[in-house]
């Protein structure tokens, strides 16, 4: 069983091994599906209009895309202190 993110939650796409360290991730989570009958969430996820790349001014997140829960991490965010 997967553990569920919720809305609002900075992400990154597991084959996106290049942003695990990127803070913030790749995306957003605007949306949560689920469980399946396997305990698994769907995601509907915010990114930028080239995943490729770094969200950004010349990238901003308007793009929505639906990611399984087994694909989805979790970004790692800066320290806010």
């Amino acid at each position: 069983m997967t553990v569920r993110l919720t809305p609002g939650t900075r992400v990154f796409h597991g084959g996106q091994r290049w942003a695990c360290t990127l803070p913030g991730g790749t995306g957003v989570i605007v949306r949560v599906e689920g469980p399946d009958l396997h305990g698994d969430y769907e995601y509907l996820v915010r990114t930028g209009a080239d995943i490729s790349r770094r969200p950004g001014p010349d990238n901003p997140e308007t793009d929505e895309r639906w990611w399984s829960s087994r694909h989805t991490r979790r970004a790692w965010e800066e320290p806010t202190w």
